[in-house]
């Protein structure tokens, strides 16, 4: 799940900031690329007349679109990457540049380099910004599942936040998209987290919830595989036990 690129810009094209975040696109000029977003602009007046973020997917790749005000912001990730997360890196993107405004002059041809803004951008893209301060509370949980999968309890799990970043996973990768896709339908359909699971074509069962813990982080996700041999009540046992040791962690 990778995000790729930032592209800040003006409504009528102008590439204001640009920074790769990864080495995939790092060859790539943005004048080149940005009128390619000019065109976007200019067939679908939806794209700049609406404050929700829009989506554009195509070979592989999704560009998600913020209007904020004069300007438009531009994430280039790939298609797993999840639209939840995308769409809290692109708001924190958003204040990070109006804080910036405040003390220096943009003008609309002209291109930001600042090495505090630029460290800004990074830190934001890649989730440091949110992860710093919840450090050492996570590296318990994650010492927690690393040992219950050792101890042939589960055969791997997850720990998302609620806006989709991935703090930890040990899962296989198709489980790891599916329970990020199945996140987003969740908060796009009924924002509503009840227990689920699922099971898989060897029989493996897949369960996720909801740690609610409100006085201090954001409601975080768990996803846990269980082998095939393990009941289902037994399993649902075993993840209410798993929530409450890490709601005793935090």
């Amino acid at each position: 799940m990778k995000l790729h690129s930032l592209f800040i810009l003006t409504k009528a094209g102008a590439c204001l900031y640009s920074r790769n975040i990864t080495e995939d696109f790092e060859n790539i000029e943005p004048n080149l690329i940005t009128p390619f977003f000019s065109a976007i602009f200019t067939f679908s007046e939806s794209v700049i007349s609406k404050e929700t973020p829009e989506i554009l997917e195509m070979g592989g790749f999704r560009i998600v679109f913020k209007v904020e005000g004069d300007h438009i912001f531009a994430i280039l990730a790939d298609t797993s990457a999840n639209i939840l997360y995308i769409n809290s890196r692109l708001a924190n993107i958003v204040r990070v540049f109006e804080e910036f405004l405040e003390n220096n002059i943009v003008e609309d041809y002209e291109e930001i380099h600042n090495n505090d803004f630029d460290a800004k951008i990074v830190s934001i893209i890649k989730g440091e910004d949110e992860l710093s301060s919840s450090q050492p509370l996570y590296k318990k949980i994650i010492e927690l599942i690393k040992r219950l999968t050792l101890e042939n309890e589960i055969l791997g799990a997850a720990l998302f936040s609620i806006n989709g970043k991935v703090i930890f996973t040990s899962l296989p990768h198709d489980i790891l998209l599916s329970s990020l896709k199945e996140l987003e339908i969740r908060h796009i359909v009924a924002n509503e987290y009840s227990l689920t699971f699922y099971s898989l074509e060897n029989e493996q069962k897949v369960f996720s919830r909801i740690i609610d813990i409100p006085w201090k982080l954001d409601p975080l996700l768990i996803v846990v595989l269980y082998e095939s041999s393990v009941p289902l009540g037994m399993a649902e046992v075993n993840l209410e036990k798993i929530t409450k040791t890490i709601q005793n962690i935090i």
